[in-house]
């Protein structure tokens, strides 16, 4: 008898021990990716942020491409940042996406980019981070996102 209870208490104490040890994931937050039609090197992304929002989309460019960015309608307050390859992408403590890197000339932070184009550096994947600026609250507003390579 009591070879029972030592045979029904390790599975017990395993399963108790793998759960005091588990950690906690932080997924990463939601990403676009921009792909293209056939036959075609632009693709339109429609979207919508509420003040404070972001949204960050992904596009996978070789060195020489032109990348060519806009949104429209620029009423919404919506702007865009364009991120170098070797950014990456986290998930903020208010589960917004947070990217971390530097930017490609006149499309970072603070030059409320709404047009954009430039000449990729290097091969690799690119993040377009879409923000809308803080304001009061007010319902999602709706853009559209064109990413051209050429």
């Amino acid at each position: 008898m009591i070879h029972r209870r030592v045979l029904f208490a390790l599975p017990a104490v395993s399963f108790a021990s793998t759960r005091a040890f588990a950690q906690p994931v932080n997924p990463l937050p939601g990403m676009t990716t921009v792909t293209f039609p056939p036959g075609s090197n632009t693709s339109t992304l429609a979207g919508q942020l509420a003040p404070g929002g972001r949204n960050v989309y992904y596009v996978q460019a070789k060195a020489g491409q032109t990348l060519m960015v806009s949104v429209m309608p620029v009423a919404t307050g919506v702007s865009f940042q364009v991120f170098k390859a070797d950014a990456s992408l986290a998930k903020g403590a208010d589960g917004l996406p947070v990217v971390s890197g530097g930017t490609l000339p006149d499309a970072g932070p603070t030059d409320n980019a709404t047009a954009w184009i430039g000449a990729i550096p290097r091969d690799g994947n690119y993040l377009i981070l879409a923000v809308m600026r803080p304001g009061p609250a007010a319902p999602p507003s709706p853009y559209n996102l064109t990413v051209s390579l050429r």
